[in-house]
């Protein structure tokens, strides 16, 4: 039996944590892009591929008057610890902390992922549009008035939704004392414009130095107060969108002792650290898949701030739409992804490989498309993605099981999304 390719189109879409409207605004650029090494079932054909990315404005994120106000704040702060206790800042070190990574998913979570490191500090010090990051690369941004000095955790996929849901737990990189703490401004921030109404935690260490964790969602801080210690580990709060953002995400951030920055991050144009100061440093680009899933749309819809809506489906008919999804942490240039839509009787129905032809990037999402026809056999069906060395999968149902015998360990009622969404919606009545 073969199949003749209807329509396969590999996209990618790219987003930024610091767009100035509420909507994407995009640019796209398209590529002629063919899915070669395709089986036997299907003919090999051209298919073209668009990429799209973010136009993003300047804006700001913590401005250099932010700054100067927030540590003349932890200033006056820790006067008035001292002087409820005053040994508390006794036992001193001049050497800086090491820190664990700051984020956990919550208990449950059974997702392949839930964020992207989208931005690092800018090491360049003119601005605007002047950027180099730990790597000599250009992950990062900068503004009008300053540059970007921190490392921007963002949830991905499904922002609001996983927001919502409490998907990212922040805690302390490295233990020491909460010399700040914002709790109540609202956590549904569209915009990266300069905003002081912060949701988070500064904690500092012992040898003086400042760890910021900003845009807490509402309400999610510890109980712990301004003078309380924290340990590595402890949790602090839930990522969202409180003041300058327009993103769910942490923005984590070191200072030394006198203010200045410190990127933690080791690398060839990092001048403030000789060594990374992660006690176990990611690689700068983890190629690798957040989630995969099956669509019946080739888009998620994205109204900031409301919870995406995405679209997706687990059970199809024929003539159905199939999209079937990856939605990538670092999407390299030039590396392979091997795609596999795996049949009911556990055979490879079509397979391909897929070269990357564009531009690595942080934050994306490739996507292909089929109509449900007779080729397609009733059953449970696997979509399965092997990217960087790991293989992700998805099971989905073509047709109507009348019972959970007829199909071995399938409901005939598949609840998607799961796991990282507020919402769930029930498919199975849906053609």
């Amino acid at each position: 039996m073969k199949k003749s390719l209807l329509l396969t189109t590999a996209l990618i879409t790219s987003i930024c944590s610091h767009q100035a409207q509420a909507q994407w605004t995009r640019m796209d650029e398209t590529i002629s892009v063919p899915n070669t090494n395709v089986n036997s079932r299907m003919s090999v054909s051209p298919s073209p591929a668009l990429l799209s990315k973010a136009n993003i404005p300047q804006s700001e994120c913590i401005s250099p008057a932010l700054k100067a106000q927030v540590q003349a704040e932890n200033k006056r702060n820790r006067e008035q610890i001292k002087t409820k206790n005053p040994s508390l800042f006794a036992n001193r070190s001049s050497q800086l902390p090491t820190f664990i990574w700051p984020t956990q998913p919550k208990a449950g979570f059974t997702d392949y992922g839930y964020y992207t490191v989208h931005n690092l500090v800018d090491h360049n010090a003119a601005f605007p549009n002047q950027l180099q990051d730990y790597n000599c690369l250009q992950r990062t941004y900068d503004f009008g008035s300053g540059n970007h000095e921190g490392t921007d955790i963002i949830y991905w996929p499904y922002a609001w939704r996983s927001m919502d849901a409490g998907i990212m737990e922040i805690v302390a990189a490295a233990p020491g004392i909460i010399i700040n703490k914002r709790n109540a401004y609202p956590d549904r921030s569209c915009l990266n414009n300069g905003n002081s109404a912060w949701n988070g935690i500064i904690v500092e260490h012992a040898d003086g130095s400042e760890a910021w964790y900003w845009h807490f969602k509402t309400g999610s801080a510890t109980t712990k107060n301004i003078g309380d210690a924290v340990v590595a580990g402890e949790y602090l709060g839930l990522a969202g969108s409180s003041g300058s953002s327009d993103w769910p995400h942490v923005h984590f951030q070191v200072n030394d002792s006198s203010g200045n920055f410190i990127d933690p991050w080791e690398g060839p144009c990092n001048p403030t650290t000789p060594v990374s100061l992660w006690q176990n440093q990611q690689p700068y680009n983890v190629p690798s898949v957040n989630r995969v899933c099956t669509k019946s749309s080739q888009i998620d819809f994205y109204d900031c701030p409301d919870p995406e809506i995405t679209y997706e489906k687990d059970t199809f008919q024929l003539g159905d739409s199939l999209w079937i999804w990856a939605y990538v942490r670092d999407l390299e240039f030039n590396s392979t992804m091997n795609l596999d839509l795996i049949t009911p009787s556990g055979a490879s129905g079509i397979n391909w490989s897929f070269t990357v032809p564009w531009a690595t990037w942080p934050t994306s999402y490739v996507r292909w498309y089929y109509i449900i026809d007779n080729w397609f056999v009733n059953g449970t069906w696997t979509w399965k993605v092997n990217y960087g060395g790991n293989n992700y999968e998805h099971q989905f149902v073509i047709g109507n099981p009348l019972s959970t015998q007829e199909i071995s360990g399938v409901q005939p009622c598949i609840i998607s999304p799961n796991p990282a969404q507020k919402f769930i919606y029930p498919f199975c009545s849906r053609k």
